[in-house]
């Protein structure tokens, strides 16, 4: 008896274990859809930043990237990463990428908000302004905007069961690489101008759509 116990444990464990696989292969993107949801999320980044080319009148790496700029990149990039994936898959769940974008966007949106009254903050308030303090106040208002961001994309999406509920993760502070550039960049901390941040913008942007549309 107790060997058949344990045989069929094990048969049911190796069943579960296979049912696991099989279902994070099928929740996983295909090639197709990767290719698809890149591809939309590029020229939803590419748009605006040839609109902001014409406006500004200079060359592609010498454009300037001001919080609104970066709410409109965010924005196509988001856009664009969602059409891309649904275009590639049509059978995809097309309200998990939306709710997905709407988080995405409102991740960007909040932090990059509270960038220009944290910085004018510490020009007004003479022991904050200098450049630890002001790294660091950034950095936290990203933090808590990121935070309100999500709390506003779980009321916009009406997501109200707990389980469902979309929180910030590790993989979010990494996309949100772009406002954390935008920051350091607005901030004029010397050390800053050495690194060619705004030149990987585009790039950064890129991915921020891509998150948004690789989910299914």
């Amino acid at each position: 008896m107790e060997v058949t116990n344990n045989f069929n444990i094990s048969k049911n464990s190796t069943i579960l274990h296979k049912n696991i696989i099989n279902n994070n292969r099928k929740n996983s993107p295909s090639l197709k859809e990767h290719i698809g949801v890149a591809a939309g999320s590029m020229i939803g980044t590419l748009l605006p930043i040839l609109l902001m080319k014409k406006q500004q009148n200079v060359r592609l790496r010498d454009l300037k990237y001001p919080p609104d700029k970066m709410i409109l990149l965010s924005a196509g990039s988001i856009a664009g990463g969602i059409i891309g994936g649904v275009v590639a898959d049509k059978t995809t769940d097309a309200r998990a990428k939306v709710c997905e974008g709407v988080f995405q966007f409102f991740n960007v949106l909040f932090p990059t908000l509270l960038i220009e009254p944290i910085l004018t903050i510490c020009k007004m308030v003479k022991p904050l302004n200098n450049n630890i303090v002001k790294i660091g106040l950034l950095m936290s208002g990203i933090v808590g905007g990121m935070h309100l961001g999500a709390k506003v994309s779980n009321i916009v999406t009406r997501e109200n069961e707990e389980e469902k509920k979309r929180k910030v993760g590790a993989i979010d502070f990494l996309a949100n690489i772009d406002v954390i550039s935008g920051a350091l960049v607005a901030s004029k901390v010397p050390f800053v101008n050495k690194i060619p941040i705004e030149k990987l913008m585009p790039l950064i942007y890129t991915f921020t759509g891509y998150q948004s549309g690789k989910i299914k």
